[in-house]
């Protein structure tokens, strides 16, 4: 039970590592392509380069499948990441990462709700202190920059992905994450082409200035890390393991640090801080009375 354990956590470990890079990489294609068009590319990129393991799977896949795979690609893909994009076009980039890195709280509330998971004490706690943390790293402060909608597509990027963990872990019980993230890539990829005509933007718009940071978003970003986290939510609650989301704007401003140059305040030292506690007390478990007997 704890190799389990520490196999779920080691999965966790890397999606947060991965997801982390999303700022690093995405900014340095400002200008290059579309955030719309980043959006398409990467998840098609990473649902077709797993696709041959679902073929030579052979998993009987029924229609109702197909139906779940179409809503949970239009809900991460279209609804949420393209609410991301958005709000950050509309707002402030600080304020939306906050959003959608307060992700766990919504995750708490479905899997409640769905999985009749129960909100412990320490979840509470390490929600707050998240919520604190993450402010503390990402707000950078100034006058305006947010409006009413982009606030409002920041809360709609985060809920509609806690939804998606949730609705994948249910799923990953029954047929193997690779398949569910493969066609439910694929699908959302393909339901972002209304939208990108609409905008009278290019479908099949690739960069060669850009080819490999693309080509790490759509293999390692939107397939890989995807597979590792539905497969640490097999394993650990949803509820918990969508907890390490608050460690993601601490990874990435360590990542900032080193690949563009940025300082670390003391006021981003001391969110990290709030963050870390926030992990360890929801990851802390008394000890039995028998245990302690022993």
């Amino acid at each position: 039970m704890v190799d389990t354990k520490l196999k779920g956590y080691f999965y966790l470990g890397i999606t947060i590592l991965i997801f982390s890079t999303l700022e690093v990489v995405s900014s340095s294609l400002k200008g290059l392509i579309h955030p719309t068009q980043l959006i398409f590319i990467r998840f098609l990129i990473g649902g077709l380069a797993l696709l041959p393991w679902v073929i030579v799977k052979k998993e009987k896949i029924s229609i109702k499948d197909w139906m779940f795979f179409a809503g949970l690609g239009i809900l991460n893909t279209v609804i949420s990441m393209g609410s991301l994009q958005l709000a950050i076009s509309m707002g402030k980039a600080s304020t939306a990462a906050i959003l959608i890195s307060s992700n766990p709280i919504f995750v708490v509330m479905f899997s409640y709700l769905l999985l009749k998971e129960k909100i412990t004490k320490n979840s509470i706690i390490c929600m707050i202190l998240g919520i604190i943390g993450i402010t503390l790293i990402i707000y950078k402060g100034g006058s305006g920059g947010d409006t009413a909608m982009s606030l409002f597509l920041g809360i709609v990027a985060s809920l509609t992905f806690g939804l998606y963990s949730v609705l994948g872990k249910m799923k990953a019980d029954n047929i193997s994450s690779i398949t569910m993230i493969s066609l439910s890539a694929i699908i959302g990829a393909i339901c972002t082409i209304p939208l990108l005509l609409y905008m009278d933007l290019p479908v099949l718009y690739f960069p060669k200035q850009g080819f490999f940071r693309i080509m790490y978003l759509g293999l390692i970003l939107s397939g890989f890390a995807y597979i590792t986290f539905i497969e640490a939510l097999k394993i650990l609650s949803a509820s918990k393991g969508s907890m390490v989301f608050f460690l993601k704007p601490a990874v990435a401003t360590v990542l900032a640090v080193i690949f563009l140059g940025e300082k670390i305040s003391a006021k981003t030292i001391l969110g990290m801080a709030f963050v870390a506690a926030g992990i360890l007390i929801n990851f802390y478990k008394k000890p039995s009375a028998d245990a302690s007997k022993s």
